[in-house]
């Protein structure tokens, strides 16, 4: 009997080391499947951030530009002046009042002008008017004036200024600063007028409605981000963007802006903690009837696209 439990003792024993072999080889082989799981994933995470970077733009002048398109300054109440879609501008009335403005400037009316006379009508100052490729304007109203001249023309024959210049023939260069209101399309002039402009010219404007044009033009871009560096030195943060949808979009590994835009530049709106993306707002409308407007335009880099010192700063 001793020898049958010896023996018995002995079964049990191997029994048991061969239940904690295969006990510690499936937990071996689940561990091991655990590790093979995460460096997988690790290895497609990183190939997948790899990828996402590649798509991403340098860090350069052209970003800067992008950039330059955030929304920065934040505004409550909108209003629509000029046509309800080509010529149609939006306006930041937050502290945009008649006490606060004595004219206001046109710059380019050519076949539509309805902006001279709904600025008129509500603030009830002078509107000045300039375009040299029409002998008229198109829009009249009491206060108005019209110049047949443009603002740093390519057009032979026809009257060019610069802004200094169109401003002292209105008569209007000795106001207080953030008293003049200016609305410009003048395709592409607008680049050299802003450029050649004095910082101490552009104080003089509060609120500054703009349509740039030919942002796809790389060779351009040094150019065209001195001019928006030139316009955040004057106090003016954009504060809406609107893209005319006549001319499509421009894109540039994920950033996105249309191939012209229509931005409001507001110098007495508080500066956003954070700058973003710009919104579509609910007064916008296509330029080109019929067509779709361009939403989910992109100018602010996400968490991959930051410099190490900046995604530091912001955890």
């Amino acid at each position: 009997s001793k020898f049958y439990l010896c023996i018995k003792s002995r079964s049990f024993a191997y029994i048991m080391n061969s239940a904690m072999d295969s006990f510690r080889a499936a937990f071996l082989f689940l561990l091991f499947g655990q590790i093979h799981a995460t460096s997988l994933r690790k290895t497609t995470s990183g190939a997948s951030a790899i990828q996402h970077l590649a798509h991403q733009l340098p860090f350069g002048v052209t970003r800067d530009l992008f950039q330059s398109f955030s929304i920065c300054g934040t505004c409550n109440n909108w209003k629509r002046f000029g046509e309800e879609h080509d010529g149609g501008y939006l306006l930041c009335m937050d502290s945009l009042n008649a006490s606060s403005l004595q004219a206001a400037y046109s710059m380019g009316v050519q076949k539509h002008d309805k902006f001279s006379l709904d600025v008129y009508k509500a603030f009830d100052v002078p509107v000045f008017q300039y375009d040299c490729t029409v002998s008229h304007p198109a829009q009249i109203c009491d206060k108005c004036k019209f110049f047949p001249a443009c603002l740093s023309s390519k057009f032979e024959g026809k009257t060019s200024w610069t802004l200094k210049e169109a401003i002292e023939q209105s008569n209007f260069t000795d106001v207080p600063d953030r008293s003049l209101l200016m609305k410009m399309d003048i395709e592409r002039g607008e680049w050299p007028t802003l450029l050649e402009a004095d910082v101490s010219l552009l104080k003089k404007f509060r609120q500054l409605l703009i349509e740039f044009h030919g942002l796809w033009k790389e060779k351009q871009h040094a150019k065209f981000l001195q001019v928006m560096q030139k316009l955040k030195s004057a106090g003016f943060k954009v504060a809406h963007v609107h893209g005319n949808n006549f001319v499509g979009t421009y894109r540039n590994g994920r950033f996105m802006l249309p191939r012209a835009v229509e931005v409001t530049l507001d110098a007495s709106l508080p500066l956003l903690e954070k700058c973003h993306d710009p919104n579509y707002e609910l007064l916008d409308r296509p330029n080109k009837i019929g067509d779709t407007d361009i939403v989910g335009m992109h100018t602010e880099p996400n968490m991959l696209e930051l410099p190490v010192e900046a995604k530091h700063h912001k955890h």
